[in-house]
């Protein structure tokens, strides 16, 4: 059976304080954590990633609705 690298970066971020995306509409972003790693309300996620010209860019967001199943909306 194949394993997803998706997947496997998951496993590893597992026990640490980091969450992934699980869905984007328009300027709202689901997120996914850890059981027991989940923001509060009004707490600031931050987004790393790199644009098209391999530029570092981190996008900050504030934690707006608790959805449930470890996910967050913000």
């Amino acid at each position: 059976m194949k394993t997803s690298s998706l997947s496997f970066e998951i496993s590893e971020l597992v026990g640490k304080n980091v969450g992934y995306i699980t869905q984007i509409i328009g300027p709202v972003l689901d997120v996914a954590s850890s059981p027991g790693k989940m923001p509060n309300i009004y707490n600031s996620l931050i987004v790393k990633g790199q644009n098209s010209a391999g530029q570092q860019i981190d996008v900050t967001c504030e934690v707006q609705q608790l959805l449930g199943n470890n996910e967050v909306r913000a």
